[in-house]
């Protein structure tokens, strides 16, 4: 159910192209911890903040410099996450519950051509390992403990990968510029199990897994569209909706309701997709349009009201001149992050 959103946009004097909540105690705990990254500034920062339950703006706690533009922050643990650079390389950083951040691992130069450092354009972490991949074309798995790189594979697709995200403990699937998704196996010497093709084969700049049904993939697409993907199924998406004017900068499901799903572009605009009017079938042919999984439960997001597009959608922020870059989203509470130089923070979004 969507509520009447309360929104407050906080001015940081910095392009903000990463923003994510600190994973609650528990699944059922509350999160008053934000992470963010900047970027285009000859000196860019991680920034660790504070959000009151009450309607007032985040407060900066502690900030660190870091080299190149932040281009994405991903969690290992609730108390560790890990940053790409535009210099190619990997930062880990840790801050505890008195939110003191410091830098524990850099990995760097992970991408790199051959007259310099490639960006890091995307991470994915499943606990034991973080994925980093970039406009090399590299894929490199690395342990949050240990220097040395665990693997790397060489040039994905030839061309520069914009994406990456674990489906299960040892799969990941990537997404480059020519719009090609692989799925690759960690474990084989010969690790890419299927090649999947966006339509008209335009770049995919996002990938977002389900967080229950690890078969599903949510893309956007640099034309803005977005696109579901059942991995079980990989000779097309399942649905592709025309979302966004321009590219998509990030896909999240909701991680407690993941009949809801956000995203934000480029084109300033920032959406929030409610598919949960398909898990309340009124009569039993509506259960026949669905896709089951053993144990009878419904697949959402692989109804036959989404395949057609019939999902409500809301306009969570009025559009923004400049593009909304991040977005992430724990309980009632979504966060933005974008190049005005600011962060929105936008409670009760969802009512349960």
């Amino acid at each position: 159910m969507v509520g009447k959103a309360v929104v407050s946009k906080k001015y940081v004097s910095r392009k903000v192209k990463a923003v994510r909540w600190k994973p609650p105690l528990s699944d059922y705990g509350r999160t008053d911890t934000l992470v963010t990254g900047s970027w285009g500034d000859t000196e860019n920062v991680v920034g660790v903040w504070h959000v009151p339950e009450s309607e007032d703006d985040p407060t900066l706690v502690n900030q660190l410099m870091h080299s190149g533009n932040v281009n994405d922050i991903q969690y290992v643990t609730r108390d560790m996450f890990a940053a790409g650079s535009s210099t190619g390389g990997v930062k880990l950083y840790k801050h505890n519950n008195s939110n003191h951040i410091e830098e524990k691992m850099s990995w760097d130069r992970l991408h790199s051509f051959l007259g310099g450092a490639a960006p890091c354009t995307a991470l994915a972490t499943n606990g034991d390992q973080i994925a980093s991949v970039g406009e090399d074309g590299k894929l490199v798995i690395i342990n949050p403990n240990q220097k040395a790189t665990n693997r790397t594979i060489e040039s994905v697709g030839g061309c520069s990968v914009y994406a990456v995200v674990y489906v299960r403990a040892s799969e990941v699937v990537t997404a480059n510029m020519q719009g090609h998704l692989k799925l690759w196996d960690l474990r084989a010497s010969q690790p890419a199990k299927a090649t999947l093709l966006s339509p008209d084969q335009i770049a995919v700049c996002h990938l977002a897994g389900h967080p229950t049904q690890q078969h599903l993939v949510a893309a956007g697409g640099e034309d803005g569209a977005l696109a579901i993907w059942d991995m079980r199924n990989t000779g097309q998406p399942f649905s592709i909706i025309s979302a966004h004017n321009g590219p998509i900068s990030e896909v999240k499901f909701h991680p407690g309701a993941p009949e809801h799903l956000f995203t934000c572009g480029l084109d300033g605009q920032l959406l929030h997709w409610d598919a949960s009017a398909s898990a309340r079938p009124t009569h039993m042919s509506s259960f026949k349009s669905t896709r089951e999984l053993p144990g009878g439960s419904v697949t959402v997001w692989l109804s036959s009201d989404v395949a057609r597009g019939a999902i409500d959608t809301t306009c969570v922020i009025p559009q923004s001149p400049l593009p909304i870059n991040s977005i992430d989203v724990e309980g009632t509470t979504l966060i933005a992050g974008s190049d005005n130089e600011a962060i929105f923070t936008v409670r009760k979004v969802m009512l349960y």
